[in-house]
């Protein structure tokens, strides 16, 4: 089965504004800290289980810009799923566990939509990826902790997930960087919908299975991209510009 990494689109005819999200709100207690001195806050959990009621925020957008059930990540929420109830019901239907949903609103120029989730995920699926096949790369830092990607940009040979792991440990006591360019997943995986990190620019899939549930369902605002393709060859490459056409 075909898998596919999902993503925001970048068409901004459906986005209605390229400068998409104008605030994030916090609804933090002490409004004279900034957003990452305080723990409790939803963006700084870092994708582990949260056995507390975190504080979380409302995101409000431009003017122009159009309510999908796919928003736009990133600022304090960078790498955490937005989506509309109706995607999440989708979600929760193909996948039980590792994952927790937080409601949170919407702002947009005529109301204010409180049938938003943004998804905490704790469990990721490393073991079905197929390291052997995968192409995965070291990166060194300079002195002053910028990567370098002129000098030292290092194919790694990894076996399996132990030494894919290994290697993570060793990166982050060095303060640098590897990450898979180029995915492989298994023949076999359990699930329709799962999330790995350390993959440059992707990181939740969904099986062939439940992207047509999605797309039946009349979801809108995202782009499915395949996940034996680099972001490089998606992007850049023309493969994205085949389907969805100019952005």
């Amino acid at each position: 089965m075909r898998y596919y990494s999902i993503h925001f689109t970048i068409d901004k005819k459906i986005r209605g504004s390229n400068d998409y999200i104008k605030n994030y709100n916090l609804l933090i207690p002490n409004k004279n800290k900034l957003y990452f001195e305080e723990p409790k806050f939803i963006g700084n959990i870092n994708h582990t289980k949260i056995d507390f009621i975190p504080y979380l925020l409302e995101i409000e957008l431009f003017k122009k810009s159009k309510v999908h059930d796919l928003i736009l990540e990133g600022g304090p929420v960078a790498n955490y799923l937005i989506v509309s109830e109706k995607l999440k019901e989708l979600i929760e239907k193909y996948r039980n566990h590792g994952m927790q949903f937080f409601n949170i609103s919407l702002i947009d120029a005529y109301q204010k939509h409180k049938n938003y989730w943004l998804l905490n995920m704790y469990e990721f699926s490393h073991t079905y990826i197929d390291f052997g096949n995968s192409l995965i790369y070291y990166e060194k830092q300079n002195a002053d902790f910028k990567i370098s990607y002129k000098i030292e940009k290092t194919l790694l040979k990894v076996k399996n997930i132990s030494e894919f792991m290994e290697y993570i440990e060793m990166a982050k006591i060095k303060l640098e960087n590897i990450y898979i360019e180029k995915l492989c997943l298994k023949s076999e995986i359990p699930d329709d919908f799962f999330a790995l990190k350390y993959v440059f620019g992707s990181m939740y899939y969904v099986s062939e299975k439940l992207k047509k549930e999605i797309e039946d369902a009349g979801c809108t605002g995202i782009e499915f991209q395949p996940a034996e393709l680099s972001s490089i060859e998606w992007s850049h490459g023309g493969e994205r510009e085949k389907i969805y056409g100019k952005a």
